[in-house]
């Protein structure tokens, strides 16, 4: 009668082979849900960046210079707006109160949000004005998105880990006019 307790070496090795496999399983599979965080985050992240810039132009707390070199703050004309999204300067940082940075390792984003006012006059007793948002932007490690899009369009596969150029600082419109925060 062997009165040894204790496992064998054959036994350990095959406990310790099998908790490595799992291990290479559950490493993939942690870092892809980490990703898929990651790109949520940064949709969030855009999303809140249209629906502040959404909620200061209703509020009247954005001015805009037009090509008069009269400054605005309410009551804009039909035309295409931008405010210039930029981690590193004090109007984005006013702008959103938590910084706005990336999910990707808190990098700095640039880029831009973009609205378009038209008015339909068609019926002379009620115009109506319909305003579209879009929005533009990348992180400085090449994280964000590739063009231009609305908020209800951005989602996680749209935002992409390998950005080739980064977002620009305005858009191509070029009669896209600036504006700032009052």
């Amino acid at each position: 009668m062997n009165k040894n307790k204790g496992f064998t070496l054959v036994e350990l090795l095959a406990v310790i082979t099998i908790m490595g496999i799992l291990m290479i399983v559950a490493i993939g599979s942690v870092n892809r849900i980490i990703e898929n965080s990651r790109r949520d985050t940064f949709a969030t992240t855009a999303k809140e960046y249209v629906n502040t810039i959404r909620n200061a132009v209703l509020a009247d707390n954005i001015s805009c210079t037009l090509s008069s070199g009269e400054t605005v703050a309410s009551a804009t004309p039909d035309g295409v707006y931008y405010f210039p999204i930029d981690t590193l300067q004090q109007g984005t940082k006013d702008l959103m109160e938590d910084g706005g940075k990336s999910s990707f390792g808190n990098a700095e984003i640039k880029g831009y949000v973009k609205w378009v006012k038209e008015t339909d006059n068609s019926d002379e007793y009620n115009p109506k004005t319909t305003t579209k948002y879009t929005i533009y932007i990348t992180d400085t490690g090449k994280h964000g998105l590739d063009t231009e899009m609305s908020a209800s369009e951005i989602r996680r596969a749209k935002i992409n880990t390998n950005v080739t150029t980064p977002a620009p600082d305005k858009p191509t419109d070029a009669n896209a006019i600036p504006c700032a925060l009052n």
